[in-house]
């Protein structure tokens, strides 16, 4: 007998349809559908039979996804903005920890942009100036203010 039972009668070793080894019952997946409550084949090789269809099959399973997404594009939106209203806060909290975690990457990029788009980016700047005028005016204002304040 391949498989070995312990006194109270459960099992502790199974072995793999698939590859055909004696391993420890932990190393397969639980299954209730299952007689004896765990899958046929090893968690390794069900790892192993999953990645292979993948690759085979990349492509399908690519133009399938893209379909799936231009299909349902409007159902999307509306779930991906709910999700947005219900979890604002982690949401927020992740973005701040990415951008704490990231932060010199992020100067860095920025920095290399505006080195690659100096015209633009300057006339971008000019027209928000021309834009706020009255917005840079009171936050100036404010600082003068607090800065006297201060002193």
């Amino acid at each position: 007998m391949l498989e070995r039972e312990t006194k109270a009668g459960k099992m502790i070793f199974r072995v793999c349809s698939k590859c055909g080894e004696r391993k420890l019952i932990f190393r397969f997946s639980v299954d209730k559908r299952n007689k004896r409550g765990r899958t046929k084949i090893c968690k390794i090789c069900q790892s192993r039979e999953s990645l292979r269809r993948y690759y085979e099959d990349k492509d399908r399973v690519r133009i399938g996804g893209q379909i799936y997404r231009d299909s349902h594009k409007e159902n999307r939106r509306i779930y991906n903005e709910r999700y947005r209203e219900t979890h604002k806060e982690s949401l927020e909290m992740r973005a701040k920890k990415w951008y704490k975690k990231n932060k010199k990457r992020i100067k860095k990029r920025s920095l290399k942009y505006y080195e690659e788009h100096k015209e633009t980016c300057q006339a971008i700047r000019e027209l928000w100036r021309e834009k706020n005028k009255e917005k840079i005016k009171k936050y100036n204002r404010e600082y003068r203010r607090a800065k006297v304040s201060l002193k």
